[in-house]
């Protein structure tokens, strides 16, 4: 019996893992495409001298079940315990936010949050924007101490423009009271992981074994590789097209953009409204900033945010927190991500904040350079699903076609997620599930929540 033929667009997590078990399968042949030289998409890592590096703090922490275990069986994991802290009115507070703390280093803050709650003024607002939903949860005080200026930093909006389900997955809590009480109880672990993993030689550890494994099972990796067509009749994939060779896939999974994969889309049934839409799905770049300094650690924390508009950066990390393999022992790199152009009269400034709050010392940095990614985050604009779902459903109709992913759903998975989202994908292909069953996995999906 001939094998099943498997196209899978894009090498970043979910890309790679669909993959990875696909190729576990010997019923099933496995082709993954990858338009950029490198593997791992907006997770990738990669050496610089010698340092190992990632793209931000990519640690791997997970509440799903089995998943720990399953990356596990791919690469040996570090377990750290986790120390950061968000930097707020001149003062470093512990993260999750300690109601004692607050009440110790900024008194008159914590008075107006206490009126906020008992005054009874939580839930009057409608819950039509990011804002509102999170001011009728936590009240203004605390909204505007640690959730507005975030918001306009990172995702260069309005929160008022942004829309509630922004809030929903990013802000693992569902309001002031249970952060009372999982404090009270100390029960935080629906607020931040106590511990997370890392592989040993960086998150490029666990995307190469991936791949070794991949390739191992005979599946095929094709770097530099572009999908010029996917041609598609009655609703069903005819060929795709790759390096001019027309290949008829039995089953198609796209972790990609959804215009990149829109517009390679031959399709009579195909609109200028559903390209439209998917032009409409915006999204938000960051730089990262290198710092080369000449001591072993600079951070106490593993990471640090920095929520005030008044910091060109909105988080700060050091890789050597998540594991001493990654640099020599004489030197350490601060990771700085911004939103703002990465010119040299930004990062003057950004060295400059730095030093005035302690982080470092500007004659300790040896050099510095900049890594940038242009589609980072994803921008919950309000009413983003109106362009969102005619794609997905659109996609969908297709026989055979699975869109995932980060990208191919335009949502916010950390790792352990998109490892989730991939082996319950594949799972449903090999059962030959139908398309109910698929309907409810993807609600599934978007049950999935941020624990930092």
């Amino acid at each position: 019996m001939p094998k099943k033929k498997i196209i899978i667009l894009g090498a970043g997590i979910t890309g790679l893992v669909s993959a990875y078990y696909f190729s576990k399968n010997k019923d099933f042949e496995v082709t993954l495409i990858e338009k950029e030289s490198f593997i791992g998409g907006t997770a990738r890592g990669f050496e610089h001298k010698d340092f190992i590096l990632d793209y931000g703090p990519h640690k791997i922490y997970t509440e799903l079940p089995g998943i720990l275990e399953e990356i596990k069986q791919v690469v040996p994991l570090l377990k750290i315990k986790k120390k950061n802290s968000i930097y707020l009115k001149n003062n470093s507070f512990d993260f999750p936010l300690q109601i004692s703390q607050i009440a110790t280093k900024i008194p008159f803050t914590a008075f107006n949050a206490g009126i906020d709650i008992f005054s009874k003024s939580l839930k009057k607002l409608s819950d039509d924007s990011y804002e509102n939903y999170l001011i009728n949860r936590f009240g203004k005080t605390m909204y505007e101490l640690s959730f507005k200026d975030y918001a306009k930093k990172v995702w260069t909006s309005n929160p008022q423009e942004l829309d509630k389900e922004l809030a929903i997955r990013r802000v693992a809590i569902s309001g002031i009271f249970e952060l009372i009480k999982g404090i009270l109880f100390k029960n935080t672990k629906n607020i931040s992981a106590e511990y997370f993993y890392y592989p040993p030689k960086g998150i490029k550890q666990l995307l190469d074994s991936l791949a070794e494994k991949i390739i191992q099972n005979k599946g095929k990796i094709l770097l530099n590789t572009d999908i010029s067509e996917i041609k598609i009749k009655d609703k069903k994939i005819e060929f795709v097209k790759i390096k001019n060779k027309k290949i008829k896939p039995d089953y198609f999974i796209s972790t990609a953009y959804l215009d990149t994969v829109i517009k390679i889309i031959n399709d009579a049934k195909k609109t200028k409204e559903l390209i439209q839409s998917t032009e409409n799905l915006n999204y938000q770049g960051i730089n990262i900033i290198y710092f080369v300094i000449n001591k072993p650690r600079i951070l106490k924390d593993c990471w640090m945010f920095f929520p005030e508009a008044k910091f060109l950066f909105h988080r700060i990390s050091e890789q050597k927190a998540f594991s001493p393999n990654l640099g020599p022992e004489d030197k350490t790199i601060l990771m700085v991500e911004t939103t703002k152009d990465a010119s040299k009269n930004n990062i003057q400034k950004i060295i400059f904040q730095l030093e005035k709050i302690k982080i470092l010392k500007k004659e300790d940095i040896d050099y510095h350079f900049v890594k940038s990614t242009e589609r980072t985050y994803p921008i919950y604009k309000k009413g983003f699903q109106k362009n969102l779902i005619p794609v997905i459903n659109y996609l969908e109709n297709i026989k055979g076609f699975y869109t995932i992913g980060r990208p191919g759903l335009f949502n916010y998975n950390n790792m352990d997620q998109c490892w989730d989202m991939a082996k319950k994908t594949v799972e449903h292909i090999e059962k030959n599930k139908s398309k109910d069953e698929w309907q409810k996995t993807k609600k599934y999906f978007d049950k999935y929540r941020i624990v930092d």
